[in-house]
């Protein structure tokens, strides 16, 4: 991902230096899959990214799993992050797993899961509570979407 002001000298250095990247490694990017995303910019500057064989693109996009826009994330669109996490307690639910394996597997995937969206994003409360609930129901009950929980004598 390369950011740039939006200037055509800035246009010009960069395709400069990814030719020569490309003359040292013999690694061609590819400009019918790239993008530029700029805002603000007035016909004239949007038909001089053109020129140079790039296309212009337009938010949101994912980008490594992340939605990636130029405002802030509104409540709904954590939605992506809870359906995915849904999505793997739903395939580990099919498994016999201990009490252990459960909690193991919060610790490493789920966790992992949303710290890298954490490293990105300020998630809300309401996100935050809904994972702890999936994470809790999971790990007592090995089920998502069941309201009961292990019976304890």
């Amino acid at each position: 991902m390369i950011f740039f002001d939006g200037g055509e000298s800035s246009l010009h250095g960069i395709t400069e230096v990814l030719e020569l990247f490309a003359s040292w490694s013999g690694l061609r990017m590819n400009k019918e899959k790239a993008q530029l995303f700029a805002t603000g910019l007035n016909q004239e500057e949007s038909l001089a990214i053109s020129q140079y064989g790039f296309a212009n693109g337009k938010l949101p996009i994912r980008y490594l799993g992340l939605p990636l826009m130029s405002r802030r994330l509104k409540i709904s669109e954590y939605a992506d992050l809870l359906d995915k996490i849904t999505r793997k307690f739903k395939a580990w639910g099919t498994k016999t797993l201990s009490f252990v394996g459960h909690l193991e597997l919060i610790r490493t995937v789920i966790y992992g899961l949303v710290n890298f969206w954490i490293s990105t994003f300020i998630l809300p409360k309401c996100c935050l509570r809904r994972i702890e609930s999936l994470c809790s129901r999971f790990l007592w009950t090995g089920d998502v979407e069941s309201a009961y929980g292990t019976k304890v004598s």
